[in-house]
């Protein structure tokens, strides 16, 4: 046995082991404001274009909208805007709102990007409940403000100017035209350094309100930048500084999904589709821009693949594009059919309150050896969790289910960038269980390998005879026969079984096919007690003001209207 040695650095050793460390690394905060000061200095030429309007196209540099982030900032300043105070955006997807996403924080104000497409009494609502002080809004948005303001009245309205239209000057008491607004402000010399508290707020988004009125979730910039980290890795997004991003995503719509984040920290080119656009016009942006990355609804991409099957000699996708898609469930067709053109669609899970990227669906290395339709299988559920994203579902009591593939129970998931509270002042609610886990009130299942799938919406679940019936899968199977473009599924009152499962499908153009049809189909895939008892077709389906399925609205139509199935 050896002896310990008697020298001048065991003594030190020893004196030293009995030491505790430090760490050793500077204290620098998380800013979301350093994203957009990294882009001014290493990438200013890199491009940000923004379609405008048809045929109108924008093109700009990070050197561009940090300067008019900058000035921005200082226009905000002073006329008051100061830190906490929230500023709100009715905007469109274009660079002058991202500007807005650096501009704001830049003064340690919130930014606060309202839905356009919600009705005037909830937007009312929503500004009332965040207490904003300032507004920044697209001209085309002013007679829905009109309608805002016989609820509730912001102090101050920053107009931005439509294309092509002189710029008006002020208008009126509290009313600001942007350009003119910035020419007689004083920007701000540089981008905010210095101490910081990194759980700051930087903006704050409401929920869908699907069950309900909406519900404030606020970031940090803490929150913001390890998300953006999170979604931009190999095995979610997949983004880096040679990129060309085609955020399709609302900047309203949860940030845009963090995009207008991501890209800026990584210095990626930016293409901005603006309002109202077509689906040709999108796939004219990807082949023009040559964009490498897009993200949109599933909703949407239907669309695309219609126009792309209605001119098949017109368009010609890159075989690099990737396509990300979220907020509802691609259907397994939606793959096959981008995969026949040889371009990547993935999916995921996530909502307001988890930033919004929780998973995301990749493939891990011991899928390989599986088929083509086990590996779709895989494809179409809902992935794995982000590093440092937790995931579990739990029973009715809250007890953790095993990852055995099939016990169900809701999801629950905690991480950096998932939210402990919902924002209801003057005192903020939990969101969470006892124990600190978000509550989703998604119903999942959970592979032993990880691998977690949506079952359904705990209140879009069919109660039938006392057995839960999930309206996802029976969509899905929907929407895998040919004829199928779109599918939903809600419960309606029973006299015998309390509910039972009515299917409503819009066919694909030029297709046609039968109620007993689809129910042989749906036979051929599970029990016959899950089967709708009734299927009706529609021409098409009421969504929600972000493009999910608005099942609230069927609900009340087809359970009041109709009564009892039969």
């Amino acid at each position: 046995m050896a002896t310990t040695p008697d020298t001048p650095y065991e003594q030190q050793r020893a004196e030293r082991a009995a030491l505790p460390l430090h760490s050793t690394m500077m204290p620098l905060p998380l800013r979301v404001t350093d994203a957009m000061r990294r882009a001014e200095q290493l990438f200013p030429e890199q491009g940000i274009v923004s379609r405008l309007a048809p045929g109108v196209m924008e093109r700009r540099s990070y050197a561009d909208i940090g300067r008019e982030a900058r000035e921005l900032a200082g226009a905000l300043r002073e006329l008051g805007i100061g830190p906490g105070q929230r500023v709100a955006t009715l905007m469109w997807n274009h660079g002058r709102h991202l500007a807005a996403y650096y501009a704001v924080p830049a003064i340690q104000a919130v930014l606060h990007p309202l839905n356009p497409r919600l009705s005037a009494d909830d937007l009312a609502w929503i500004i009332a409940d965040a207490g904003d002080s300032a507004l920044l809004i697209d001209a085309d948005l002013l007679p829905l403000l009109e309608q805002i303001e016989q609820q509730v009245r912001i102090p101050h309205v920053i107009v931005n100017p439509l294309p092509q239209q002189a710029s008006p000057g002020h208008t009126g008491a509290g009313r600001h035209d942007w350009s003119q607004l910035l020419r007689e402000a004083e920007p701000l010399a540089q981008w905010p350094h210095g101490p910081l508290d990194e759980n700051d707020p930087v903006s704050v988004c409401y929920t869908s309100g699907t069950t309900g009125r909406p519900k404030g979730v606020v970031y940090s910039h803490r929150s913001i930048l390890l998300h953006g980290l999170g979604t931009a890795l190999p095995d979610a997004f997949g983004l880096s500084g040679r990129d060309t991003l085609l955020t399709l995503t609302p900047m309203y719509h949860v940030n845009g999904w963090s995009v207008p984040y991501t890209a800026v920290m990584l210095g990626a080119r930016q293409v901005f589709a603006g309002a109202h656009v077509r689906p040709a016009e999108v796939l004219d942006l990807i082949l023009q821009e040559g964009v490498t990355a897009a993200f949109g609804i599933p909703t949407f991409w239907t669309e695309v693949l219609r126009a792309l099957e209605a001119e098949p000699q017109r368009w010609e996708l890159p075989r690099s594009l990737r396509i990300y898609a979220g907020g509802s469930p691609p259907p397994a067709d939606m793959f096959r059919r981008f995969d026949q053109l040889g371009v990547s669609l993935q999916t995921g899970w996530g909502m307001t309150e988890t930033s919004p990227i929780a998973h995301q669906t990749w493939l891990r290395p011991h899928t390989d050896t599986l088929s083509e339709t086990e590996r779709l299988e895989l494809r179409t559920s809902n992935g794995l969790p982000l590093p440092f994203v937790e995931q579990r579902h739990v029973n009715d009591e809250g007890q953790p289910l095993p990852w055995d593939g099939s016990s169900r129970g809701e999801l629950q998931v905690r991480g950096p960038w998932i939210t402990a509270q919902y924002l209801s002042l003057p005192q903020a609610r939990s969101a969470t269980s006892h124990d600190g886990w978000l509550h989703t009130g998604d119903i999942v299942t959970i592979r032993p390998d990880g691998y977690m799938r949506l079952v359904d919406r705990q209140k879009d679940l069919v109660k039938s005879g006392g057995e839960w019936i999930s309206s996802v899968e029976l969509e899905n199977a929907l929407c895998d026969h040919p004829a199928v473009r779109e599918a939903a599924v809600i419960g309606i009152p029973h006299p015998t079984w309390v509910e039972r499962p009515l299917a409503l499908v819009v066919l694909r153009d030029g297709h046609s096919t039968t109620a007993a049809d689809l129910q042989e189909h749906l036979g051929a895939r599970m029990p016959r007690w899950m089967l709708p008892d009734r299927i009706e077709f529609e021409a098409e389906l009421p969504r929600t003001p972000v493009g999910k399925l608005d099942k609230k609205a069927l609900r009340t139509l087809w359970g009041a209207s109709n009564g009892a199935a039969t």
